[in-house]
């Protein structure tokens, strides 16, 4: 045989075929010759966990223009649905508010409201009112205790003007105070007519402005152009017919509310008639009350006064007889000699009143006695009472000098004869 033809045996072939599967494995498995790698610490593992998430997203392919397209009519529809939502709420809300106007028959029970609401204002101040009457009313009826009847007429004044001041409070005050609340009601609804039909067209333009954007959105998604335009075209009507009916509504919440409150109003006067005509009662029994405590008191007053007057004529009166006992005891002498008594009961025989003091002077001078004791004896007390008994002793003093001159005249003559 040929050497080459040697046929190998099978364990050469073996051998073989593991060499051969072993070149393979080192050069399929690099990995699987090389030593371990240290382990890392917790940072580099999660650089490591997110590498292939980054690599991920970076590698992954952008969408297409048709899909964002696509996303963009999606996000203008709904868009659109929200902003229809929304304005077709705010009608709603309108519509409803317009349609609560219409419910005349409340007016009246606005108006009993507006015045309880009017009572409750008004009750302190009339309470207040009410205590200052009756504190002035007590005062006016102890004024008459002064005797001043100046003073009953500033009390009565204070008194009539706290009465009025509880009739301002319990009707005036009332009665605007219901008219108060009620303008100011009035102006409150006024406000939230506008501010819902505000929110309605805005709501109605904003659907309008959603609906241009949803245009583009199905233009550029590749929307046939008659679809779209039909459909803006739909939108743009119904928006602007929000925006139309928002503004009808608020025009015709505006009339409603003036007819509603006008309504109100006619329920309401006859209640602010009724209070002013309550008031005006209870200020003509006040002052009543204080026409009653006027006379009262200027009765009290003048009993006082009479009173006082009768004192202090009977205190003059006593104080003048005082006086003129004093003047009548000073001109009295404490004695009287005995031939001036003489003298005097001679003077009373002879003549009456002041002659029989002349004549008594004149004989106590011409029987040699001294003129001082005849004088005395002249001048004595007269039995008279008061003012006359002064009138006498006057006259006596004056006849004195006279009785005097005359004597000396007629008991000279002769001796010069």
């Amino acid at each position: 045989q040929h050497p080459c033809s040697v046929v190998p045996n099978r364990g050469s072939i073996m051998a073989r075929l593991f060499l051969a599967v072993a070149m393979v494995s080192l050069l399929c498995l690099p990995g699987l010759a090389q030593p371990a790698p240290a382990p890392a610490d917790s940072t580099e593992q999660d650089d490591d966990s997110t590498q292939p998430a980054e690599k991920e997203a970076t590698t992954a392919p952008k969408p297409s223009k048709e899909e964002l397209a696509k996303q963009a009519l999606s996000r203008a529809t709904e868009a659109h649905k929200e902003a229809l939502k929304h304005a077709d709420d705010a009608i709603k809300k309108l519509k409803a508010f317009v349609h609560l106007l219409d419910d005349h028959a409340d007016a009246k029970t606005a108006a009993s409201g507006l015045e309880e609401s009017a009572q409750k204002d008004v009750e302190k101040s009339t309470e207040d009112a009410e205590n200052t009457f009756r504190s002035r009313l007590r005062t006016l009826v102890k004024s008459g205790s002064g005797g001043d009847s100046k003073e009953v007429a500033a009390a009565a004044k204070k008194a009539n003007r706290a009465a009025k001041d509880v009739e301002l409070s319990a009707g005036d005050d009332k009665a605007k105070a219901m008219r108060k609340q009620r303008n100011h009601i009035q102006k409150a609804t006024k406000e939230e007519a506008h501010t819902l039909a505000r929110e309605a067209r805005e709501g109605a333009h904003a659907a309008v402005k959603a609906a241009h954007t949803l245009e583009r959105a199905q233009r550029h998604a590749g929307v046939k152009e008659d679809i779209y335009e039909r459909a803006l075209d739909r939108n743009e009507r119904i928006g602007e017919g929000m925006e139309d009916q928002a503004q009808d509504l608020q025009d015709k919440a505006e009339d409603k509310i003036e007819r509603y409150f006008g309504t109100v109003e006619g329920r309401v006067e006859p209640l602010e008639d009724d209070a002013r005509e309550e008031a005006a009662k209870h200020l003509a029994e006040e002052r009543g009350a204080v026409r009653g405590a006027t006379k009262q008191a200027g009765e009290e007053a003048e009993k006082v006064r009479m009173a006082a007057k009768k004192a202090a004529a009977e205190a003059k009166a006593e104080a003048k007889a005082a006086k003129a006992k004093e003047a009548a005891a000073a001109a009295v002498p404490t004695e009287v000699a005995p031939e001036a008594k003489d003298a005097t009961k001679a003077a009373d025989g002879a003549s009456p009143d002041g002659a029989n003091a002349a004549g008594a002077f004149a004989g106590g001078a011409s029987s040699g006695g001294s003129w001082p004791t005849a004088f005395a004896a002249a001048t004595r007390p007269v039995p008279l009472v008061g003012a006359a008994g002064l009138l006498v002793f006057a006259a006596a003093a004056v006849a004195f000098p006279a009785a005097l001159r005359m004597r000396r005249t007629v008991r000279e003559a002769p001796l010069l004869g």
